[in-house]
């Protein structure tokens, strides 16, 4: 049975959603959703238990169909459309699901997911947007169509009974677009209201139903929230936010501002984050493990992104977060609400239904389910999953649909028990002796234990072979590198497998793809800049304003700065180094490195530190480096980061350079420059340069120039005499001087005639 309403009942849903209050908190993706909305799909419950019906109607993997309530089953309050959902779980252990509709919410008891009974309704103001949350036996409801917070009592709800307690405005609030809770404080908040800026406005729910304003976080508009008790770090123990904002003044700064609201009188923001392609920052979760946080855009999908396109951003430590990347279901849907629990991800995303992600391995989850609830197109519009709630104890998944009413769904996906994640100590040279430690990290989900771990490695080219590797208490395996002709490139992957069968590579695709690494046999650093001191670099171009200067950062992380330097010494080049919505404004900006002299003996290596930002506004700028061979007479490309590309979003990021393949002859006048220019129609630009090297890897032998020098402080004096007496007396290899094996007269003469000569 399908329902349609006349074109009459649609357009005065949509005026009383407007003339509630909806104008004035909306923004563009609100208006959108009233501009798509299409008629219910009303009909009986469906059940698994019952005639099967209608699933053939849903596509799906790896998922079961437990039961579908539509929106005419909720009797009492206006059901032309669904929204968010929660859940609740009472002190029996029954569980419940609390639906939004347009005219309230509905209450479902769940605790048989193929048997559920929809037990009462709440009504409310009329309005596409409900959401709500729970802190103990209490239901709080919000809405854009006013009536402040909803208090709906939830003691009796074993009975069949839920209670409105009270419609609670104060202080000139009446309107809110969401609601946040931390169960772990107890602490309520509300975003997205008429007041505060729209801002995070923390409730005080000491009398659980007798709410009252009590601060907030009113920097802009916040359209929802996370509020967690942080563990470890310099935040341990401090209650933060994680904010999915970026209304102000009007101007669209939209992304991620993380702020400290232990005392909600007395917020500090931490830091800022930005992201290519931004349309309009609107939901965000933490990763189980807290490493990472993942942020639907909802805006971006149809605009500026041709698929559903999720951020990661790394979070571990809040003052310093940096944009890590993506992931995608590869369909056209917009994402919307995702949640995780015990390392998956569950996105709801509108007309793709709900997504079902493995997220053991954080900042690469792997799609491994899905239902999806609007049958026959991906598109980017705004109907089907609006939200789900997967935290029920039994594994019972809630879906509402904003035009099918409620889903309940089983994940019926095996899960992995671990995954491998590349370690940032990965080594790119290795000795030719062989021993080098070469790891992998492990994440385990739970119980996994292993037959076996190797590291694979092909040293000239005929084929892999397999060195075992060991198990740390560090949770990694490690393998050793095998002796290997000096001056070749090797190539290695790691492969694990459990006791189950389960069989990862790291790389995944491996042996088709793999690391390499040099081998060496000595490095020699022949320059390194810190910018602690003025080395010779210069700056040129023609900006308005946001030069490169050398200093302390100063931005805070805010509007894309880096909020310190990469190496921690202190110092570091930037663009426009001052605090507030301060950058590169109208022409290119240019930092160029003195003579670096690349021409010694071995593979020379070129790295450095780039922080890049271009995420606001118009899109339209790249950052340039380029490298001169000649002391700066011509110049060739390196490397430019351009729109959209994962490392304009800010973060410090690594790149290596083997000068070699470059260069035919790498020369003693080798120059590198820096170009960040805002030469489009507007965007914001921001960039940091630090940890500025070349390093000579070599076959050669490094010869020690100053052997005399026993103490390695670049000095001769008494302390050498003394530190080589000591090593002599106790046969210290260091005291062999001769490199005969044998301690006597002639290494005290060598050593003396090696003091005699001093130090170059």
């Amino acid at each position: 049975m399908r329902y349609l309403p006349s074109r009459r009942s649609l357009s005065t849903a949509l005026l009383l959603s407007l003339a509630c209050g909806s104008v004035a908190n909306a923004h563009d993706d609100d208006y959108r959703k009233l501009l798509d909305q299409q008629p219910p799909v009303f009909g009986p419950i469906w059940t698994a238990g019952g005639e099967n019906q209608e699933r053939g109607l849903f596509d799906f993997q790896n998922m079961t169909l437990l039961a579908n309530i539509p929106l005419n089953n909720f009797p009492g309050v206006n059901t032309i459309s669904g929204n968010d959902c929660w859940g609740y779980v009472s002190p029996t252990g029954r569980e419940y699901v609390i639906m939004g509709v347009e005219g309230g919410y509905g209450f479902v008891e769940i605790t048989d997911p193929i048997n559920p009974v929809v037990i009462d309704t709440i009504a409310g103001p009329v309005s596409l947007w409900h959401d709500v949350k729970v802190l103990g036996e209490y239901a709080y409801g919000v809405s854009e169509g006013g009536s402040g917070i909803q208090v709906m009592d939830l003691s009796d709800i074993d009975n069949g009974n839920v209670t409105l307690v009270r419609n609670w405005t104060g202080g000139g609030y009446s309107t809110s677009h969401n609601i946040v809770t931390n169960e772990e404080t107890g602490s309520l908040w509300v975003v997205g209201t008429n007041i505060g800026n729209g801002g995070l406005i923390h409730i005080d729910i000491s009398n659980p139903e007798l709410p009252s304003i009590d601060g907030g976080w009113t920097e802009m508009y916040v359209h929802d929230a996370q509020v967690v008790v942080w563990e470890g770090g310099a935040f341990d123990g401090r209650e933060l936010a994680f904010l999915s904002s970026g209304f102000s003044g009007g101007f669209s700064e939209t992304g991620l501002r993380i702020a400290d609201v232990t005392d909600p009188n007395n917020p500090v923001t931490l830091s800022t984050v930005f992201y290519p392609n931004a349309g309009y920052s609107h939901q965000c979760w933490l990763s189980t493990d807290r490493t990472v946080l993942y942020l639907n855009d909802e805006l971006d999908e149809g605009n500026s992104v041709s698929v559903t396109t999720t951020r990661v951003i790394n979070v571990e430590d809040p003052a310093n977060p940096y944009y890590v990347g993506t992931f995608t279901t590869g369909k056209a849907a917009i994402d919307h609400n995702l949640y995780t629990r015990d390392h998956v991800i569950y996105q709801s995303n509108y007309r793709s239904g709900l997504r079902v992600f493995d997220g053991l391995d954080p900042i690469n989850p792997v799609e491994i389910a899905y239902f999806d609830t609007y049958p026959g197109s991906d598109s980017p519009s705004f109907n089907g999953a609006w939200s789900n709630y997967p935290f029920f104890p039994s594994g019972t998944i809630a879906v509402s649909d904003i035009e099918r009413g409620l889903f309940l769904v089983r994940l019926d996906a095996q899960l992995d028990g671990f995954a491998l994640q590349q370690r940032d100590d990965q080594p790119e040279a290795v000795s030719p002796e062989g021993g080098d430690p070469i790891s992998v990290n492990l994440i385990v989900r739970e119980n996994t234990t292993f037959e076996s771990a190797h590291l694979f490695v092909d040293t000239d080219g005929t084929g892999f072979f397999a060195e075992p590797m060991a198990l740390n208490l560090d949770s990694s395996f490690t393998g050793l590198a095998p002796s290997i002709d000096c001056g070749q490139e090797f190539q290695y992957f790691f492969r694990v497998t459990d006791t189950d069968g389960l069989v990862k590579t790291l790389p995944a695709d491996a042996p088709a793809s793999v690391f390499t690494a040099n081998v060496v046999s000595s490095s020699n650093q022949v320059f390194a800049d810190n910018f602690e001191t003025n080395t010779g670099w210069s700056v040129s171009g023609a900006v308005i304003d946001g030069a490169w200067e050398r200093g302390v950062p100063a931005g805070g992380g805010g509007r894309g700065d880096p909020a310190n330097d990469y190496d921690g010494s202190g110092r570091c080049y930037l663009t426009d180094n001052v605090a507030g919505n301060s950058d590169v404004d109208g022409g290119t900006t240019t930092l160029t490195s003195p003579a670096m002299d690349a021409s010694g003996a071995g593979v020379p290596m070129l790295s450095y530190a780039l922080w890049y930002s271009n995420n606001i506004g118009e899109i339209d700028d790249t950052m340039f480096v380029e490298i001169s061979n000649n002391n700066g007479g011509s110049w060739s490309s390196l490397d430019s980061i351009g729109p959209g590309d994962p490392n304009a979003g800010g973060g410090w990021n690594v790149y290596n350079y083997d000068l070699s393949q470059v260069f035919a002859s790498p020369s003693s006048q080798v120059r590198v420059r820096f170009h960040a220019g805002d030469t489009g129609v507007g965007s914001v630009v921001e960039a940091g340069v630090d940890a500025v090297s070349v390093t000579l890897l070599s076959c050669e032998d490094p010869v020690d120039d100053c052997p005399a020098d026993m103490t390695g402080d670049g000095v001769l004096d008494f302390f050498d005499i003394s530190a080589f007496l000591s090593a002599f007396s106790t046969q210290d290899p260091a005291a062999d001087f001769t490199g005969d094996g044998t301690f006597d007269f002639f290494d005290i003469s060598a050593f003396l005639s090696a003091f005699g000569a001093g130090c170059p």
